[in-house]
């Protein structure tokens, strides 16, 4: 990321750069601001935080956006997982005291397409903005629409984050407030239902 960054200063064009909510500890109440405090819990919050530092301090002209609950067709991610586990296990504990927007990477590359245009056209500005889906659930209520508009049969036992103990702590409240992002580009919170609805098709066909 600092070269990067210093050869986007050297250059004088922009840098776009893609963090996360893990930046926040998930103890808030409320969905995230861009200017909260950040409190990193684990290496990889601290190193997504590194990143933005590095970018603020290079000079260069910066645009960051923190998203959530990434998934798609491709890599790993809770949408695959899910698909996966279903193909052997119609029973599943799935924590539901994490509370996020789950956010189609395909929306992702729609945003900052669009937020590329809002720079090269005078509109919108740099900074840290927020983008994320909605409605914001659990992820037991994520996993539960995966199954229906997979149509895979599987039950649902909720459980709490305590029940099932990961090497990175997750933010209990990953939701992050996103109307910096419309007020300055006029980017709408993806309805990740329709982006599921989709890759979820596409994987039946794949």
């Amino acid at each position: 990321v600092d070269n990067l960054a210093v050869i986007c200063c050297e250059l004088g064009c922009w840098l776009m750069h893609i963090s996360t909510d893990y930046v926040f500890d998930g103890n808030s109440t409320a969905p995230y601001l861009e200017l909260d405090k950040t409190n990193p819990q684990g290496v990889y919050g601290h190193t997504k935080l590194d990143g933005e530092l590095a970018i603020q301090s290079s000079g260069c002209k910066y645009l960051i956006i923190r998203t959530a609950w990434v998934f798609s067709e491709y890599g790993d991610n809770f949408l695959k997982t899910m698909l996966r586990l279903s193909e052997t296990r119609d029973q599943l504990g799935i924590v539901n005291d994490q509370i996020g927007g789950p956010t189609p990477a395909a929306a992702i590359a729609a945003a900052c397409y669009a937020i590329a245009g809002g720079l090269l056209s005078g509109s919108g500005g740099a900074g840290i903005y927020h983008f994320s889906g909605m409605p914001e659930v659990s992820w037991a209520d994520f996993a539960a629409e995966i199954f229906a508009q997979s149509g895979r049969q599987v039950t649902i036992t909720e459980i709490l984050t305590q029940d099932y103990p990961t090497p990175a702590k997750r933010p209990l409240n990953s939701r992050l407030n996103c109307d910096s992002l419309k007020e300055q580009f006029g980017i709408l919170r993806p309805d990740w239902r329709t982006g599921l609805e989709q890759l979820c098709k596409d994987i039946e066909v794949n």
